[in-house]
């Protein structure tokens, strides 16, 4: 049975009560001298008893102060990961032969900066892509797929108006809960010379990954497949290099560099989805759009390489919204499967969301 620290009014009444057990006359009311000082016995008992609760707390990882937390980390190695920055590729028009050096500023309608990191020369089709990451680091640097940007100052030659293609792999500071859980990883498996806990670990300690999914002998027997994946959307190369880097570094020393361990960005299988909502009275599909939308990105967020889309799961992801009471889910219209193989590597993403 597990001991329940008394409260400061638990304390306060034993104090009393052991006074009466010593002399039944005893005035122990509100207004008595015992009863002052009884309640300042309590008190000190209340904050002793409760630092020593502190004390043991900050003994276990799951329990302990985020400061406390953090240090039990940091003695094993496992440090917060920083802020990542986005990185993408940009599409920039203009009169065909024009040069556009590197360092290139655009800006989003939000007010969000970027700038180019190649150089380039814009082609016979009137457009050159360019690879680009955001000023500054974080997931909000994060962009859709084809974003409208400005671009700052073009030079002769160049239109105004550019087009992000893709922007992914921006990170914030890692948060607390997830250090903890890198920090429960390095407790529950320890290193062991190179297991697939080993590789996942390695991954993680990357800026920008949020998730690691590790895939020994895909390729053959001496290969191991390491798929990192940020926050949002896929793995861009920035960040796989940056994670094949690390493996690299790390990796057991009978393990050839870049063929025996890869990084590996999935396939993406893309499912849109289409549903037909029944709503309560007074509830619109503008009000409830936000949290259905959030809903199915969370479904599809917690898919991994090689697993199912589970219909079912996706219903009642839409039917744990507040305010729908009835779902027709017209697509998928099945589980959705995808394969990971020695010639598959593919992960299920959410397409278009079509809600009625």
């Amino acid at each position: 049975m597990p001991y329940e620290v008394p409260s400061f009014a638990q304390l306060r009444d034993a104090y009393l009560q052991a006074v009466r057990n010593q002399n039944p006359a005893a005035a122990t009311g509100p207004d008595s001298d015992h009863f002052v000082r009884a309640c300042a016995v309590a008190a000190i008992g209340e904050s002793l008893l409760s630092h020593q609760a502190w004390v043991f707390r900050q003994g276990f990882p799951d329990l302990a102060d985020v400061d406390s937390m953090e240090r039990m980390a940091n003695l094993r190695g496992v440090t917060r990961r920083p802020a990542a920055a986005a990185g993408g590729t940009v599409r920039i028009s203009g009169v065909v032969g024009t040069a556009v050096a590197s360092g290139q500023t655009f800006v989003t309608a939000q007010g969000a900066q970027y700038q180019t990191t190649a150089a380039g020369v814009v082609g016979a089709g009137g457009t050159v892509d360019l690879t680009c990451v955001a000023s500054v680091a974080g997931a909000a640097g994060n962009l859709s797929a084809n974003t409208p940007v400005t671009l700052n100052t073009p030079p002769a030659g160049l239109t105004v108006a550019a087009t992000v293609l893709t922007m992914t792999g921006g990170s914030d500071v890692e948060a607390d809960s997830a250090l903890l859980q890198r920090l429960l990883l390095e407790l529950r498996e320890p290193a062991q010379g190179g297991n697939a806990a080993d590789y996942q670990r390695w991954a993680l300690t990357v800026p920008g990954v949020a998730r690691a999914f590790v895939f020994p002998a895909r390729r053959g027997t001496g290969t191991v497949d390491v798929v990192p994946m940020p926050s949002t959307g896929l793995p861009g190369a920035p960040l796989l290099a940056s994670v094949q880097a690390v493996l690299d570094q790390r990796r057991p020393v009978g393990m050839l560099p870049g063929t025996g361990v890869q990084a590996l960005a999935p396939t993406a299988v893309v499912q849109p989805v289409t549903a037909a909502l029944t709503l309560t009275a007074g509830t619109t599909l503008a009000s409830v759009n936000a949290t259905v939308t959030a809903a199915i990105t969370a479904e599809f967020a917690a898919l991994g390489p090689g697993d199912q889309l589970v219909r079912n799961r996706l219903i009642r992801a839409l039917l744990s919204a507040p305010g729908v009471t009835d779902v027709t889910l017209t697509a998928p219209a099945a589980n959705v499967a995808c394969s990971v193989s020695p010639t598959a590597l593919e992960l299920i993403t959410l397409g278009a969301i079509t809600l009625t």
